[in-house]
């Protein structure tokens, strides 16, 4: 199964890669305004996202191998549907290229999940750490451009504001 040090990693990982984000700043005011809107549902979205697979990691070494499957799989699904809700957003141009990189992140991350779900089809718990490697690779592309964004828009950064959520990680 995946290591404790992976799994703390990891939770740390993806607590910064779902702690924030942004909108536009040059484009129209609606625009802007528009997309900010679009965006902070989007971050809500994702800040759940990043605390279940912080939750599911941590917790896996007491589930059955089936079960660590059946939830990353889950969880794989939704970090695509977290790249189309992204992608769906009318972006202004100034912002375009770090949502590019968050889409592109969470297309990692869902392959990343998915290699894990798979390596505990096949009880291989060597392939399921390094997809978990791999995870906090991606996990730190989509922080990256969470931060750029943050900063662009005059947002609080990743991890900078709490918000009344609890962490379990």
């Amino acid at each position: 199964m995946i290591n404790r040090r992976s799994a703390c990693a990891l939770t740390v990982a993806a607590g910064i890669a779902a702690a924030g984000c942004g909108s536009s700043a040059t484009s129209s005011t609606t625009s802007q305004v528009s997309f900010k809107n679009g965006f902070t549902t989007s971050q809500r979205d994702f800040r759940r996202l990043g605390t279940e697979i912080a939750k599911d990691i941590t917790g896996a070494g007491n589930k059955s191998d089936a079960a660590i499957a059946a939830e990353f799989g889950t969880l794989a699904r939704r970090a695509d549907q977290q790249a189309a809700q992204l992608a769906a957003l009318r972006i202004p141009s100034p912002y375009r290229k770090e949502v590019a990189h968050m889409i592109a992140g969470f297309h990692a991350v869902k392959a990343d999940l998915s290699n894990i779900s798979t390596a505990a089809t096949h009880h291989n718990a060597s392939n399921a750490q390094a997809a978990t490697r791999e995870l906090l690779r991606d996990a730190a592309t989509i922080k990256t451009a969470d931060n750029a964004l943050s900063k662009s828009l005059g947002l609080p950064a990743p991890g900078a504001s709490s918000t009344s959520t609890t962490s379990s990680g």
